[in-house]
């Protein structure tokens, strides 16, 4: 597919990416699908039917969705240097794209691909499991592969049972595989299809009928045929690659299956289960590495956000992510999980980039790898570095909420809030039920002094976490803020009960900081030095104790805990 320069910009059609010079301009995928409809006929008048059935086809959407999508095109590209908009209003009519625009070769790069969960027939919980885990076996056994570019697993589990195509342009990949499964007796039937996003139609099918105690049989045909439609080049290695089974057990693999499917949900009470079901399938199979790996996820999560106390996670998450290199070292997960816990646990700042970088270098197509690697270096200030990798785990996966919210966040970084505010509005679009976008949503609208809506935001992230000690911190500190010092000392006041979890004493730092209580925050900052509070990795970046940068107890603790910037 072509791409389109303009005015500074460059509308890459084949990945689906808008670039203002070297930087990504994040666009919700719809809005995308406008702009590029849009330049594709520059200087033409394209009627709202037009581009009402270009962008949704197949779909009953009322004309302000259209309008709504205009506004945030506008807003994104801004005006052209004569001040002129990029896009004109002919009323009643429609819309033209009116800036001078040229043709450029797309950007090379590995095709794209989305392999959805595979939808069970039956209601059954363990069924819809099942398909998830098939669909991140292929996931997996592709991705090995390096030569195309595949959605991982979380990205594509929200669209289960939905419009393959529709899937496709969300998650901005040229062609989707979307199957069905079926247990009949002690049988187990897949039909899989290979289907071309824009073109339409499947350019591969096949049904598979397997003995169900053996669903890697059905897994290995799939396999094998996506590789030949796709084109791949495989020699012996890539053979092997592809036809590599992790387990041979199938209840092992099952519960796994489970595990990743109650991951995908991401709240603390699926979490939980994600955890007994990787548990589970360790001890069905010792010799399974992604159990672990998953197990190593899934308790630095729950360390970090304080839903099991830090120093009980860590010392479980990294013989996890040990036990999981030790039976594949190829993984980038442990790596990721190992060098993070050596961080929080020993400020080992060196290991944990030795680990990060390598991780990204052996898997340059895994979102994680990149994404996490770009977290680290925001931790050490090396913004322009961060913001790389950053943007490159966009590219890999434009749907994915984790990336989507560390671009916001970078932002808030570079005190560019009016931006990381829109960036994470954009965030909530891709899931408004997820509280990651109300979270980075109030920390922007605090730094904006519109208290009212990021109090709003932060009670949402609040509710849909059921009373995360973290995200209650953060509302305390917005409420502090706003000058509500009553309600925040309130909040942090309840933070102290017994049934609320691990309490960060960094948290709490800063919301003392906000009430102007500096001598009371650096002995919470102190507090947090020694119990190993793992947010203290940001000590010297955080916005949020900026009100304490003179102070040369801070640079002191800040030396203690981190090395030379």
């Amino acid at each position: 597919m072509t791409s389109y320069e303009f005015g500074g910009f460059r509308l890459d059609g084949a990945r689906r990416v808008l670039w203002r010079g070297s930087e990504i301009v994040p666009l919700p995928p719809r809005a995308l699908d406008l702009l590029l409809a849009l330049v594709e006929r520059s200087g033409e008048v394209v009627t709202k039917q037009e581009l009402m059935e270009r962008v949704w086809p197949d779909t009953f959407v009322e004309e302000a969705n259209l309008s709504v999508n205009v506004s945030l095109l506008r807003k994104a590209l801004g005006e052209q240097a004569g001040g002129a908009p990029f896009i004109e209003t002919l009323s009643r009519r429609g819309y033209r794209f009116v800036a001078e625009t040229r043709r450029a070769e797309a950007t090379p790069g590995p095709r794209s691909l989305a392999v959805l969960p595979f939808r069970p027939l039956s209601e059954s919980e363990d069924d819809a499991a099942l398909g998830l885990g098939m669909a991140d076996a292929l996931i997996t056994r592709l991705s090995s592969l390096g030569q195309i570019l595949v959605r991982p697993t979380g990205a594509v589990a929200k669209y289960a049972g939905g419009d393959p195509q529709q899937a496709g342009r969300a998650l901005r990949v040229d062609a989707v595989v979307d199957g069905r499964l079926q247990r009949v007796g002690t049988r187990l039937r897949l039909t899989a299809q290979l289907i071309a996003v824009e073109k339409g139609g499947p350019a591969w099918a096949d049904m598979i009928e397997t003995d169900a105690s053996d669903p890697f049989a059905a897994q290995d045909r799939v396999a094998e045929q996506l590789a030949a439609a796709l084109a791949l080049r495989l020699g012996g290695p890539e053979q092997e690659l592809l036809a590599r089974r992790p387990t041979t057990s199938v209840a092992a693999y099952e519960a796994h299956a489970k595990g990743r499917y109650f991951w995908s949900r991401l709240t603390a009470a699926s979490m939980s289960r994600a955890i007994g079901c990787f548990q589970e399938a360790a001890e069905l199979d010792p010799g399974y590495a992604a159990p672990h790996a998953g197990l190593a996820d899934a308790l630095v999560a729950m360390g970090f956000s304080g839903a099991i106390p830090p120093s009980e996670a860590w010392p479980l998450a990294l013989a996890e992510a040990e036990k999981a290199l030790a039976l594949d070292a190829r993984l980038p997960e442990p790596r990721i999980a190992r060098a993070y816990v050596r961080l929080f646990q020993a400020w080992d700042w060196d290991f944990a980039e030795r680990e990060l970088v390598q991780a990204a270098r052996e898997s340059p197509l895994s979102p994680s790898a990149r994404q996490w690697l770009g977290l680290f270096l925001a931790m050490r200030g090396r913004i322009a570095e961060a913001r790389r990798e950053v943007q490159e785990a966009y590219l890999l996966d434009p749907v994915s909420l984790i990336a989507n919210t560390m671009l916001g966040f970078l932002h808030c970084l570079s005190g560019d809030h009016e931006t990381e505010a829109e960036q994470y509005r954009r965030t909530l679009e891709l899931d408004p039920n997820q509280f990651l976008g109300y979270w980075g949503l109030g920390n922007g609208l605090t730094h904006l002094a519109c208290f009212q809506e990021a109090e709003a935001a932060l009670r949402r992230a609040v509710e849909l976490t059921e009373g995360s000690p973290f995200l209650r911190a953060v509302l305390a500190w917005s409420l502090a803020e706003a000058g509500r010092g009553g309600e925040a000392r309130a909040e942090l006041a309840a933070l102290d009960g017994p049934d609320t979890g691990y309490a960060s004493p960094y948290q709490r730092a800063t919301v003392l900081s906000a009430l102007g209580d500096a001598d009371a925050a650096m002995a919470a900052l102190e507090q947090a030095a020694e119990a190993r509070d793992p947010w203290l990795v940001w000590l010297r970046v955080d916005p949020m104790l900026a009100a304490l940068r003179h102070r040369p107890d801070l640079a002191r603790l800040s030396a203690r805990t981190q090395p030379p910037a």
